[in-house]
């Protein structure tokens, strides 16, 4: 008989493992079904406990009570918490708020909460101008011995919350990004230590219209001494970081019931001179931002005085440097040999004092010196000194603009001194009481801008009081050249201005501006926004573009005053200008242009108002006297069309015309916004191979199609919401006299309506080509075809209808007249249309012997 198999018995570890996973299975239900149990329990104690102690609503989503979280520590979450203040509004707003126990508690006579968690969420502090504060919430009640629960805090934890402060009153508001911060003591006892980190970020620090420490980071690590039977705190070792620069802060705080008296001291323990940037306001602390140095550093600093809801403490602080170097990515070579003291006190009653006092260093290899004096911080009194030279091989960083990539000469500050009030500074009524001296020196001082070299050859900028000279400035801006002279006044008020210039400072000038050659097309491509130059797409070119509108706007807003201008040689795209004389004048955001031109083989006067607003328009009057048909259409390109161009046409054009243009605020030109009239009169003008007139060389010599030549033509165009509009016209010829009048978009659809005197070009034709090209004598005809042309050049049809023409040509004169009153009056005073042959017999079937317009 065989004996059964014995079954194998499984290996020590696997059956460790199946016992831990099933105590640890167990033990995990278990935790469950007590937190389940004494859930709501624990939950509603906790509740009842923070409610004994607050004066206003606590808001809580849910409660859970959590005994694997923090295990071994128990712990009661409250998640969605809002909590209002004194007014009304909410002081905390939470995702989550944990308060954490003893898991063996549970089982005993009383649970004691000693630490407490914040997370997520912000808190929002308020201070009124009556000094009320909002977190004024909590009750003077003392804790109840036989509670079951009590909240006895050793530990509190905070992290991931913003937290704002305003204080109405002192002008105060501090924004922060809190990471991380903790706070452990024996919060119940008399004395105890208190142990604290936090790690956050400056969003908004602002005292008054200042702001201060933006994006900055700090930290601190303390351990203070707390007596809370003498409401004192003595500060042991507390370091705190701010940016690159740490320090050692020493002293006590004494909490008074309506204020605090604090007596500190702030000692560097490492860092650089930094710390002077830090603590400078918007937007100078951003600017500065990343200047370090090296050398002999030390930095002391106070805190005195007391602190409270309507109360500020003097500040002060003392740096020196010796012998040290000034480093930043704006340098493209350090500032050397640099020492200097620094000294700021703020006491409370705003006769403060801010100095840098016999500053030396070396840039470039060129000395600097200065010296600055700031009193009575309430109202500023200014005492600026400034000796030295800046040379733009080492410095041209600090212009601060990618556009800008490089530098060469010098600019020599000599001997310049400001003193005065800053008050003073910036009111042009009060400027004259401002002493400024000295003079501003070019020698081949010039940037890279853009890849366009900008340089100011020589020249002086000379300040006597509020006098601004400038004195043979010779710029040579890529490939144009300018020669500048005059002067200026109001020119503190404007450099101080804010950017909406509040304080309506305006300069006034008279200056000269001779130029050999000017490139336009070259400089306004210099001074905007280029597609090229912007990586983010449309949305960011078109944002670029509307900043650089509104900057231009606030520049434009603080001129007044004009430029004589000479200006040898002008090119602007295909446009060229021999000789340009005249008048520029701004008056705020508006330039008025005046002055004669030649060009084109002719003249012209220009008379124009350009507005620079965020939307730019521009009103322009232009007399032109027989400028050359084919240059003026190369010039020109062709108008945008390519049905006449500058192969079809020859002769001469005089005449008046009116524009208004008007731009977006992104810059584009908005065609279907332009408008313009104009009285044209063209003078031994030909027509060359122009295709559209073939259509006739049914009963016209082709050759003379191809050749039409006249002597003289006058009529007046409007353009108008994307069209234009050509009245009614007779137009006297070498090959075929006809009427014309019609409508031509800027998408090339056509609507022309055209009269032929048949019987008299079959008869021309019959008699064979002319040869000497003499204009046919004018006739009524006793035989005439109408036509008319509509559709796209592209493809247009060609149809007869006497009637459809006549009432087309009776609409086309009125609007013929109205075109003739409106320039008449835009030019009343400035110039009369010459006149030409009368040409009132082609009309006489039309309107009755109206005539043309006088």
């Amino acid at each position: 008989m065989q004996t059964p198999t014995q079954k194998k018995r499984r290996p020590f570890w696997l059956r460790f493992l199946i016992g831990a996973g099933i105590t640890i299975g167990l033990l995990v239900l278990i935790l469950f079904l007590v937190a389940a149990f004494f859930n709501k329990q624990i939950s509603r104690q906790v509740l009842n406990e923070l409610g004994k102690n607050l004066k206003t609503e606590l808001q809580v989503g849910d409660t859970q009570l959590s005994l694997l979280k923090g295990f071994p520590n128990a712990s009661v979450n409250l998640t969605d918490v809002r909590l209002k203040d004194a007014f009304g509004d909410y002081l905390l707003a939470a995702r989550e708020i944990s308060f954490r126990f003893k898991l063996t508690s549970l089982f005993g006579d009383r649970i004691e909460i000693k630490d407490m968690r914040i997370s997520g969420g912000g808190i929002r502090i308020r201070i009124t101008e009556r000094g009320l504060a909002n977190y004024e919430i909590f009750k003077d009640s003392g804790a109840d011995e036989n509670s079951a629960l009590r909240i006895a805090l050793e530990n509190a934890e905070l992290k991931n919350l913003l937290i704002s402060f305003q204080n109405a009153r002192t002008k105060q508001i501090a924004e922060v990004n809190l990471r991380t911060a903790g706070f452990a003591g024996n919060f119940s006892s008399e004395k105890f230590d208190l142990s604290s980190q936090a790690d956050f970020t400056v969003s908004r620090l602002q005292m008054d219209k200042s702001r201060y420490l933006l994006g900055e980071n700090i930290q601190y690590n303390a351990v203070i001494d707390v007596d809370l039977a003498k409401d004192l705190y003595d500060f042991q070792r507390v370091d705190l970081t701010v940016g690159g620069n740490t320090f050692a802060v020493e002293g006590i705080a004494v909490d008074k019931p309506a204020y605090t008296d604090l007596n500190l001291k702030f000692l560097s323990k490492e860092g650089d001179i930094s710390v002077i940037f830090d603590l400078l306001p918007e937007p100078y602390h951003s600017y500065f931002n990343d200047f370090q140095s090296s050398g002999t550093y030390d930095f002391t600093g106070f805190v005195l005085g007391r602190a409270g809801k309507t109360q500020t403490p003097t500040i002060g602080a003392e740096v020196a440097l010796r012998n040290g170097q000034l480093l930043s990515e704006k340098l493209q070579s350090p500032l050397r040999n640099v020492s200097f003291k620094a000294t700021y006190s703020a006491p409370p009653g705003g006769s403060g004092i801010f100095e840098i006092a016999d500053f030396k260093g070396s840039f470039g290899g060129e000395p600097l010196d200065l010296a600055l004096k700031i009193t009575q911080l309430d109202d500023p009194v200014v005492d600026f000194q400034c000796h030295g030279a800046l040379p733009l091989a080492a410095g041209f960083g600090l212009l601060d603009n990618p556009d800008v990539t490089g530098g060469d000469g010098v600019v020599r500050l000599n001997s310049l001194s400001l003193q005065g009030r800053y008050a003073d500074m910036i009111d042009m009524g009060r400027v004259n009481a401002v002493q400024a001296s000295g003079e501003v020196q070019f020698e081949e001082a010039g940037i890279v801008y853009k890849n366009v070299p900008l340089t100011v050859r020589s020249g002086h900028l000379r300040l006597e009081n509020n006098l601004f000279t400038l004195d043979s400035m010779l710029i040579q801006a890529g490939n144009s050249d300018f020669s500048l002279h005059g002067s200026a006044r109001n020119l503190l008020p404007v450099l101080f201005a804010d950017s909406l210039n509040t304080a309506d400072a305006l300069l006034e000038f008279n200056a000269g501006l001779y130029s050999r050659t000017l490139d336009l097309t070259q400089l306004i491509d210099l001074f905007s926004v280029q597609e090229t130059q912007v990586a983010g797409g449309q949305p960011e070119l078109d944002s670029l573009r509307t900043a650089g509108n509104v900057d231009r706007q606030q520049l434009t807003d603080k001129l007044k005053g004009a430029f004589e201008a000479t200006i040898e040689h002008l090119e602007y795209e295909k446009i060229r200008v021999d000789y340009f004389a005249g008048h520029l004048a701004f008056d705020h955001n508006q330039l008025v242009i005046k002055g004669d031109a030649r060009t084109m083989d002719g003249v012209v006067n220009l008379d124009g108002i350009a507005h620079f607003a965020i939307s730019p328009t521009l009103q322009m009057k232009v007399i032109a006297k027989y400028l050359d048909l084919q240059t003026c259409m190369e010039q020109c390109n062709n108008f945008g069309q390519g049905v006449i161009t500058d192969a079809n046409l020859r002769g001469r054009l005089s005449g008046r015309v009116v524009v208004w243009a008007f731009w977006n605020e992104r810059n584009d030109f908005l065609l279907d916004k332009l408008r313009a009239y104009a009285d044209i009169q063209a003078t031994n003008g030909q027509l060359l191979n122009l295709k559209m007139l073939e259509d006739f060389s049914s009963f016209v010599h082709i050759e003379d199609l191809r050749d039409v030549r006249f002597t003289g033509m006058q009529n007046y165009l409007e353009i108008s919401k994307g069209r234009l509009y050509l009245p009614v016209m007779f137009i006297q010829n070498n090959a075929l006299n006809l009427t014309l009048s019609g409508t031509h978009t800027f998408d090339n659809d056509i609507d022309y309506k055209i009269k032929v005197n048949v019987g008299q070009t079959l008869w021309n034709r019959i008699k064979g080509k002319d040869d000497n090209f003499d204009p046919l004598p004018q006739k009524k005809g006793w035989f005439n075809a109408y036509y008319s042309i509509m559709g796209n050049l592209n493809k247009y049809d060609m149809k007869k209808g006497k009637k459809e023409v006549q009432t087309a040509f009776e609409r086309s004169e009125a609007r013929k007249q109205l075109i003739a009153a409106a320039i008449d009056q835009e030019f009343t005073g400035v110039y009369t249309r010459p006149p030409i042959e009368d040409d009132n017999e082609f009309l006489d079937e039309i309107v009755g012997g109206a005539g043309r317009p006088k």
